[in-house]
């Protein structure tokens, strides 16, 4: 489990419950040469944000890391003209990016999966040990309508056959995972659908159950080059950075997933 987890769990937290409105979070490191702008899903910035570190070292570049909901960084990318790499967690949402023609085509490449879970309060008070127990009356359920996880409760619960008796559970709605995660922290649902990584991510206020093989749904976390970039090669070196066999490990270490089938 990465060391540093804490503050990354406290940095996500700051930024989904005060700085919606804001959606953006700045790092930038000074290099001697280099420049590229990445943006980052929050979810996903916390491996991402380590092999920052790594590259701005190795590779003398100075990298401006913005982490924000999906959406409304696209909004920037789009209302700006700027920005070099985008990284997400669900490809679906780089497929709308190019169709938009924010993200060149052919450029991007995955950095790993995210295996669906349910995602529970570290004690698991509501004593829920499968999706069979998110039909039981009065347990609470969060989802996301936006961002990675958009879409994925309908996908476990319709290959349980369990639709409708999940969806009288639900209860609220979140628009990202960081705010899903908020859901569970201020004790404002039982348990969420999410992805095996939130315990890397928040290892110390979440538990993971685990779905069978036959219930998984599976997404790629890709990052994309913008077509606004002033420096296409040296985006293409950062995400061939990415996918590298060190980089990978580091992906692994907060839950990544890169074995084949």
């Amino acid at each position: 489990m990465p060391q540093n987890s804490k503050a990354i769990c406290a940095g996500l937290d700051d930024y989904y419950s005060l700085e919606v409105e804001a959606g953006l979070v700045r790092r930038s490191v000074e290099s001697e040469k280099g420049q590229l702008k990445v943006y980052s899903a929050g979810a996903v910035a916390p491996p991402l944000r380590d092999a920052i570190a790594i590259f701005e070292k190795d590779a003398k570049v100075k990298c401006d890391l913005r982490i924000g909901k999906p959406g409304d960084l696209l909004n920037e990318i789009a209302k700006f003209k700027r920005g070099d790499v985008f990284s997400s967690g669900a490809e679906y949402i780089l497929d709308d990016a190019e169709d938009q023609g924010l993200i060149l085509k052919g450029s991007r490449k995955s950095l790993g999966y995210r295996r669906s879970v349910i995602i529970v309060p570290v004690g698991n008070p509501a004593k829920i040990a499968s999706l069979k127990d998110l039909c039981r009356k009065g347990v609470r359920i969060g989802i996301a309508v936006d961002g990675c996880l958009k879409g994925l409760w309908d996908d476990v619960a319709s290959k349980a056959r369990l639709t409708d008796q999940i969806r009288r559970n639900i209860t609220h709605h979140a628009d990202a995972c960081g705010s899903l995660m908020s859901l569970i922290h201020s004790d404002k649902v039982d348990t969420i659908f999410g992805w095996n990584a939130f315990q890397g991510v928040w290892p110390d206020t979440c538990e993971i159950i685990e779905l069978p093989p036959n219930l998984q749904i599976f997404r790629s976390t890709v990052a994309g080059i913008i077509s606004y970039s002033k420096d296409v090669k040296l985006s293409e070196r950062f995400i061939d950075f990415l996918t590298s066999g060190p980089i990978r490990k580091v992906y692994a270490d907060y839950g990544w997933i890169h074995e084949h089938i």
